[in-house]
């Protein structure tokens, strides 16, 4: 009976030592945080705006860290043991194309990802591209030409809780301070390889957005502190309830 009790301590231990917990990330966004990422975004929109370098600096902890894409605002939100670590403008799908809501993890990682489905058609003969963009799904590709793939650097896809890959992900491209993908999120060319390097394969990823997301999802409460209260304001407050008409 000692080996299978020692057995099933063992599986216990494991089954408590892979738990994951919570993001260790606020329920309610503080509104001095929205403040302060608007103003280092103002001051350098193509970089990635960092408030925390100790916790940037390396992998983030994945049971205690989170992204929260906000696509109302077109920002992005890193926190990670209760801090905000770092944010960044983002450019959401477009009308058509709107960035599905929602709660996933980062999945694959690939530098060096191209689109499976949307690129551009070359001339095997010229090397010419032809203008406008190809749709894989159109069809087939016309004789004497060859599909190349929309480049989409530093690519981390997005997967289900469940594990299941999805279309979606962070990665470079044009960011036009508007939704402008087919779905991905993308980020400035700095804002990507600098993710990229912090955001391990696991890191929670929300989506929110009651304007540019589908379905529409608001974004957690804004946290405003409350302004404590002073004796003086208490006593004054007295004073009016004994001052108060009584009721006839």
């Amino acid at each position: 009976m000692r080996p299978l009790a020692v057995s099933l301590c063992l599986t216990l231990a494991a089954c408590e030592t892979t738990k994951q917990a919570p993001p260790d990330i606020p329920t309610a966004l503080p509104a001095a945080d929205l403040t302060r990422i608007d103003a280092a975004i103002s001051e350098s929109p193509r970089s990635l705006a960092v408030f925390h370098p100790e916790l940037s600096a390396a992998p983030l902890e994945t049971s205690r860290s989170a992204i929260i894409v906000d696509l109302d605002r077109q920002r992005a939100y890193v926190y990670s043991a209760s801090e905000l670590v770092a944010a960044t403008r983002i450019a959401s799908g477009k009308s058509g194309f709107r960035t599905p809501t929602g709660d996933y993890k980062i999945g694959q990682k690939n530098p060096g990802h191209a689109s499976n489905l949307y690129g551009k058609l070359v001339d095997t003969q010229t090397g010419q591209e032809q203008p406008g963009e190809f749709d894989t799904r159109s069809g087939p590709v016309p004789e004497g030409m060859e599909f190349r793939g929309a480049p989409m650097r530093h690519f981390m896809r997005f997967h289900t809780l469940d594990g299941k890959a999805t279309a979606l992900g962070f990665h470079q491209g044009h960011v036009p301070n508007r939704p402008a993908s087919h779905g991905c999120i993308r980020l400035p060319a700095k804002s990507a390889t600098a993710l990229y390097k912090m955001i391990p394969p696991g890191t929670p990823v929300q989506v929110y957005g009651e304007k540019h997301g589908q379905p529409p999802r608001p974004l957690p409460e804004v946290q405003v502190e409350a302004k404590p209260r002073t004796r003086e304001s208490k006593k004054t407050s007295e004073v009016r309830k004994k001052r108060a008409p009584l009721p006839r």
